[in-house]
C-alpha cells in the first residue's frame, strides 16, 4: 500500500518520477476507480509542517495545486477534486489568485467525471466565463464542459 504521506512528500519537493513511480507499484489497471486513502490528511499534515509563515503558505499552495493536477492527470478523480477544493480555499484565504480560477476549472472536470451533476453544475457556476484547462494537450473552456 501506497503512503499518502511518502506520496505528498514527494510531489512537493518536486520529485515527481519518483512519486510517480511509488504509485505504480501497486497501482490497479486504469479501467477501474483510482483510490488513494488517507491523500487528503497527509496534505493537511504536510501544509501544517511547513508553518504560517507567507512563504509556507505559497509553498503549500504551490504543491496542492502540483498534487491535484498530478491526481487529475493521472485520473485520480476523487482524490483530486478533494485537492482541488483544498486549493480553492487555500487561494481565497490567502487572497492569491494565480491558482484560482484553474483549480476551480479542473475541480469541475473532476466532478464531472466522478457523476456528481448537482456539485458539478453548483462548482462551474463559480468559474469565470472563459476560462481554461489543459488535459491531455487539449485546452478546456468552462463552456466546453
Amino acid at each position: 500500500m501506497v503512503s499518502p504521506a511518502e506520496f505528498v512528500s514527494l510531489i512537493f519537493v518536486g520529485q515527481y518520477d519518483d512519486a510517480e513511480a511509488l504509485l505504480h507499484t501497486d497501482r490497479v489497471p486504469r479501467s477501474s476507480i483510482c483510490r488513494l486513502p488517507g491523500l487528503k490528511t497527509a496534505l493537511d499534515a504536510k501544509i501544517q509542517q511547513l508553518g504560517t509563515s507567507a512563504k509556507a503558505g505559497r509553498q503549500s499552495l504551490a504543491g496542492a495545486y502540483r498534487l491535484a493536477t498530478w491526481l487529475r492527470d493521472n485520473e485520480y478523480w476523487a482524490e483530486a477534486e478533494t485537492i482541488y477544493e483544498e486549493v480553492v480555499r487555500l487561494s481565497l484565504a490567502m487572497k492569491e489568485v494565480f491558482f484560482l480560477s484553474d483549480a476551480r476549472l479542473s475541480r469541475v472536470a473532476c466532478l464531472k467525471k466522478l457523476g456528481r451533476i448537482y456539485e458539478y453544475e453548483r462548482a462551474k457556476a463559480e468559474v469565470p466565463p472563459g476560462t481554461t484547462i489543459l488535459i491531455d494537450g487539449v485546452n478546456w473552456r468552462v463552456e466546453d464542459l
